[in-house]
């Protein structure tokens, strides 16, 4: 697990297909199902803040490494362990604001978001999947989101995970 390049921000594993952007096909699993932890990257897109107008990175997912290529997995489905693993030092230094759970007037009860850097205000996920989207519809890769993070994924249990390959 010591590679050289990696910075350890999380540990994680695939969770149950719960929704969100993304088609389930079960390939990052299947690729997974041995015991080293997979390589993945972690993938940002750039905004603006609504509030300050500051420049911001928001976290929209990992890309997975496996034998059949990288494969997507949104941030929904690594929101908790990424947010109880990440520097925040880490995270500033790329532009991208700290991962916690925020209030937001759209979810009750508010979910694990992005921040800006500078304010700390929500950044919603609602608005990173757009831009996602539209990036991605524009000709854009998944590459070109690459913060330079790394995070090692533990082999996942039987369950699928919602991807989309890149």
């Amino acid at each position: 697990m010591d590679s050289v390049g990696v910075v350890p921000i999380a540990k994680w594993r695939v969770g149950t297909a719960q929704g969100g952007s993304g088609q389930s096909n079960g390939g990052v699993a299947s690729q997974m199902n041995g015991t080293s932890a997979a390589r993945a990257r972690v993938l940002a897109i750039t905004d603006r803040c609504w509030k300050c107008r500051a420049k911001v990175r928001g976290v929209v997912g990992v890309l997975v490494d496996t034998s059949e290529g990288p494969g997507f997995v949104s941030f929904t489905e690594v929101a908790d362990a990424l947010a109880c693993s990440t520097d925040s030092r880490t995270l500033a230094a790329r532009g991208i604001g700290a991962l916690r759970h925020r209030d937001s007037p759209g979810i009750q009860g508010g979910y694990i978001s992005n921040g800006c850097v500078e304010c700390d205000e929500l950044v919603g996920r609602i608005l990173l999947d757009d831009l996602l989207e539209e990036h991605l519809r524009n000709g854009g890769t998944f590459a070109q989101l690459d913060t330079g993070l790394a995070v090692h994924l533990p082999p996942p249990g039987a369950e699928p995970s919602l991807l989309r390959t890149a």
